[in-house]
């Protein structure tokens, strides 16, 4: 029971002490810190922590203790808490590819292609590129090599007359290396020889009698366009090939050739030009062969500004002659009539079929064997 403490003796009373008490240490124990932010922002990653064992030296009257780091055997259990433990904030976003590679942008040559890809988060929503693993994006732009481009000749049209009005004259185009892409200027040198760019024509015999003599057309007084060009026109005495020069007025009762006429070297802007035949697709029963047709200006760029009715063709038909029948070179006719063999209709036979291998085989191709079999009945 308590009673104040004027009821006591003061002198009497004991003085303050203090001594010590619980002098054995503390135990050991585990300082567990925070765990650390995970190692991946998705996908499985792995987050760690700091584990201490500490023991308590020192209890303050306030309350707060001083303890220091000592060895985890201390601890007690051989095992302390994790240090390290997986983690996952979300499921990775991951690279979609969502068309096919585009054609190359160019025909030949080197060009690039492409293809979209895109990063797709796990609810297939398409995010930004850092969202994924960079390092693993698929390529979505590529070098494509269509292999080397080709050069080759395209010539104009021919001339539309001949240069003679009698006798052997020429007739005339205009030939030029192109290439098939990237620059469609001429080239130095083309695949193949230069196609020619005169040919021969007949105009019909000259006759025996008087007749004004046209010496050639000079040359067009414009380079495209309208122009004008003029040549000499002389009498001449043509006997059997034997000319000789004579008096205008001789020729006088006949119509006089003109001196001047107009001239149209080539338009002024654009024209056809067509590369040679490729080989028939077919060598024989009916084929086609094809060319490639382009309309170019002055400067050999390409337009299409050309008459669409004067377009020449691009593909026709050839070789359009009947297959002929294709015989083992090892069936071949050991009988010297043979013929007559096939005209009996004896082909039936083994002995003349061996016999006469080739001309049997041919016949085989016109007769069925049914028919032959139906003569050999009769």
């Amino acid at each position: 029971m308590t009673v104040p403490a004027d009821l006591c003796d003061p002198a009497l009373e004991p003085t303050n002490q203090e001594e010590d008490c619980n002098t054995q240490p503390c135990a050991a124990y585990w300082d567990v810190g925070e765990w650390s932010e995970c190692s991946r922002r998705c996908g499985p990653g792995t987050q760690h922590r700091q584990v201490i064992c500490r023991q308590v030296t020192r209890v303050c009257a306030n309350g707060t203790e001083t303890s220091v780091a000592v060895a985890e055997e201390l601890c007690g259990s051989p095992d302390g808490p994790v240090t390290a433990s997986t983690c996952q904030l979300k499921i990775c976003s991951q690279w979609e590819t969502r068309s096919e590679w585009s054609p190359c942008s160019v025909p030949c040559g080197v060009g690039q292609r492409r293809r979209e890809v895109v990063c797709v988060s796990n609810q297939s929503d398409v995010e930004q590129d850092e969202e994924c693993n960079m390092n693993l994006k698929p390529d979505a732009l590529q070098n494509c090599d269509m292999g080397a481009c080709a050069r080759s000749w395209f010539t104009s049209l021919w001339s539309q007359g001949c240069s003679a009005e009698c006798g052997r004259g020429n007739r005339t185009r205009m030939a030029l290396c192109l290439m098939d892409h990237v620059t469609d200027l001429p080239l130095d040198s083309c695949e193949g020889e230069r196609p020619p760019e005169a040919t021969s024509c007949e105009s019909g015999p000259c006759q025996n009698h008087l007749e004004w003599y046209t010496g050639p057309w000079g040359q067009c007084s414009a380079e495209c366009g309208n122009g004008t060009q003029t040549r000499s026109v002389v009498c001449i005495f043509n006997s059997d090939g034997h000319v000789e020069v004579a008096d205008r007025e001789k020729c006088s009762s006949l119509s006089q050739p003109i001196t001047a006429q107009p001239c149209r070297l080539k338009p002024c802007g654009v024209q056809w030009y067509v590369t040679e035949w490729s080989t028939c697709s077919r060598s024989c029963n009916g084929g086609y062969r094809v060319r490639e047709v382009r309309c170019l200006t002055d400067n050999v760029s390409p337009s299409d500004r050309c008459e669409p009715g004067l377009t020449p063709e691009s593909r026709e038909e050839c070789n359009r002659q009947p297959c002929g029948a294709e015989i083992n070179p090892s069936c071949s006719d050991q009988y010297h009539n043979c013929m007559v063999v096939v005209q009996a209709r004896l082909c039936v036979y083994t002995y003349y079929r061996s016999v006469c291998c080739a001309s049997c085989s041919r016949v085989q191709k016109t007769y069925p064997s049914s028919l032959l079999k139906n003569h050999i009945r009769r």
